[in-house]
């Protein structure tokens, strides 16, 4: 159960991250930044995955 719930905090945790940095002007250092870190995480799963 304590899993599930983490989990669950962790998507919209995520969810609530994804939709403030949607409102963010394209050219703001905070969306770059926000955007390497997505770029980097997914290169990490990808890696994990092979």
């Amino acid at each position: 159960m304590q899993v599930k719930s983490f989990l669950l905090t962790l998507g919209l945790g995520m969810a609530a991250g994804g939709a403030a940095v949607l409102m963010m002007p394209q050219n703001s250092k905070a969306r770059k930044t926000a955007q390497k870190a997505v770029d980097s995480m997914e290169q990490t799963v990808e890696k994990m995955v092979k």
